[in-house]
């Protein structure tokens, strides 16, 4: 069987191309994703025989978020978030080494780094000796991570969205004051998301019932007025809090099926 080559692109298209002994791998898979090509460390995805690449520069090029590559691959968004751009799957070749099941399996082997890293955390004397130190406050740990920016949304009821940054802190306050006046959180039990406090207005300026925000974070109750969406830092698995988070990024899909229209170039 001809191995192939697949595309899957952020509005859910997909592309097949079959990858003959003449191909050059190397120049199809950056056209795939249209740039510079990274190959995605496998305890991200769930595929066992096969290599995900994506775009290396998709963030900085502000490549759309692919939520439905991300999900078919097996990446954990309630851990992580959406690749950008398209998302490439491809057949592992042997001759890169142990495939992505094995890299998994080796992770969390007892001699695995990760598991070495665990064990001279805790102080196991043959783990620091390994690690060529001899307490647990030696170790270096670099976050080499891009800072996470967190940000308030604003949704009015005709489904424009707002969005600001959560800090500093004060700004953030005043912002919500320009919209709401007094506001007042939503008790969990009245939301479908845990992932952001909801809150309202005391005294709405604006009297119309908000069903745009009723639908999109599952009130039991329709507000009026604009309402406020605070992040929380909780782990929200639901398919409520999945399909907002995809319009808030973006998603096209995710935003015209809400009603969501952003303020922000996504």
């Amino acid at each position: 069987m001809t191995p192939t080559l697949r595309v899957i692109h952020p509005d859910g298209r997909q592309d097949v191309t079959e990858i003959g002994p003449e191909a050059d791998t190397l120049n199809l898979l950056r056209a795939a994703v249209g740039g510079w090509i990274e190959y995605l460390p496998a305890h991200y995805h769930a595929l066992n025989s096969h290599e995900v690449v994506i775009n290396e520069e998709g963030l900085i090029h502000n490549l759309p978020p692919n939520w439905i590559g991300s999900r078919l691959i097996g990446l954990d968004l309630t851990q992580y978030p959406p690749l950008h751009g398209p998302i490439v799957i491809v057949p592992h070749d042997p001759a890169d080494g142990p495939s992505p099941a094995k890299q998994r399996q080796q992770a969390t082997s007892p001699d695995g780094l990760v598991n070495l890293y665990a064990c001279a955390l805790e102080g196991d004397p043959a783990a620091l000796t390994a690690l060529g130190v001899s307490r647990p406050e030696d170790i270096t740990v670099i976050d080499a991570r891009p800072p996470v920016r967190h940000f308030l949304y604003a949704l009015h009821p005709d489904g424009r969205t707002e969005r600001h940054d959560l800090e500093p802190i004060e700004e953030g306050r005043r912002w919500i004051a320009e919209r709401l006046g007094a506001g007042q959180r939503l008790p969990p039990h009245a939301q479908q998301v845990t992932a952001y406090a909801v809150i309202s207005s005391v005294a709405p300026r604006d009297p119309c019932p908000n069903e745009v925000a009723r639908a999109a974070l599952g009130l039991a109750d329709t507000p009026c007025g604009p309402v406020i969406l605070i992040p929380t830092g909780t782990a929200d698995p639901s398919q409520v809090h999945q399909r907002l988070d995809e319009a808030l990024n973006g998603a096209g899909e995710a935003c015209g099926e809400l009603g969501l229209t952003l303020d922000w170039a996504t």
